[in-house]
């Protein structure tokens, strides 16, 4: 067997050397089908919020680099913090063009400050700039989510509560959302990972994502109780894909469900 395949299949099983993870590649195949790795939270582009340096630019050769030594094959980007994102969005569309096949890019507005214009907004950033998804880190409006599903888009949505989830998941069935850091940052509060977990179990149309999960034994026990709804992430390029990925081989998943956290999940709620 050839080194690159050793690494690859290595990857694929969790047992990997950390020291060969350069090496790796993310495609994999098995029993003759396509395999492919997707990060699902990455951010890039240029920022006002001038607050700490990640708030001002992501470059996304940040991203590719680590990816690359990660054996991650694509990576969904969006906009960092701006008051409002046409201008970022349209930055997002043109990183995805620019790297063919390594970015699936997602739109991210403000629900209060870009009120009444969100559905022209967000229709023209899906239907003509090819933006895939929208990502969130305020509560969403209706105005909002009501084009989100006549878009028939995914939302990544960072909550400031996981409660925030219940209304916004039963009153839009046909929205497919994904919880980010498993329902808490960096697990700044541990009962929150556990709010995620049920939600996500009550919900069909709610997901969680894993990354900066700090406390490893809510990662687990999500992996445990509903693997079916676990999806990758690493918060890059600061948060280190190499890292985070390293998280999900170290669960030792079976082979069928490293392969739906690592891409399955989330590829079949992105839009064609």
């Amino acid at each position: 067997m050839r080194r690159r395949e050793f690494v690859r299949q290595g990857l694929l099983a969790g047992s990997v050397p950390p020291l060969l993870v350069h090496e790796a590649v993310g495609a994999a195949r098995d029993g003759g089908r396509s395999f492919q790795v997707i990060d699902a939270h990455g951010h890039a582009g240029h920022g006002e919020a001038l607050a700490a340096p990640w708030s001002t630019f992501n470059d996304p050769e940040d991203i590719l680099r680590h990816a690359e030594e990660a054996g991650i094959d694509t990576t969904i980007i969006f906009p960092i913090e701006n008051p409002t994102y046409r201008k970022a969005n349209e930055e997002i569309a043109r990183i995805v063009g620019k790297y063919p096949g390594k970015f699936i890019g997602f739109a991210k507005h403000d629900p209060i400050a870009e009120a009444g214009k969100i559905e022209r907004l967000l229709t023209r950033e899906v239907r003509e700039l090819g933006l895939k998804g929208l990502k969130l880190h305020k509560p969403p409006t209706r105005e909002m989510l009501d084009v989100v599903a006549e878009l028939r888009i995914p939302v990544l949505f960072h909550p400031p509560r996981v409660a925030d989830f219940h209304m916004i998941a039963s009153a839009y069935p046909r929205i497919n959302f994904i919880m980010a850091h498993l329902g808490s940052f960096s697990s700044q509060n541990w009962s929150e990972h556990l709010a995620a977990i049920d939600v996500a179990r009550r919900y069909p149309n709610v997901y969680l994502e894993t990354s900066s999960v700090i406390l490893w034994r809510y990662l687990e026990l999500a992996a445990r109780e509903i693997p079916d709804k676990l999806i990758f992430g690493s918060d890059g390029p600061d948060g280190d894909s190499r890292v985070e990925i390293h998280k999900i081989r170290l669960l030792k998943l079976p082979d069928d469900v490293r392969r739906k956290v690592l891409g399955d999940t989330v590829r079949k709620i992105l839009p064609a």
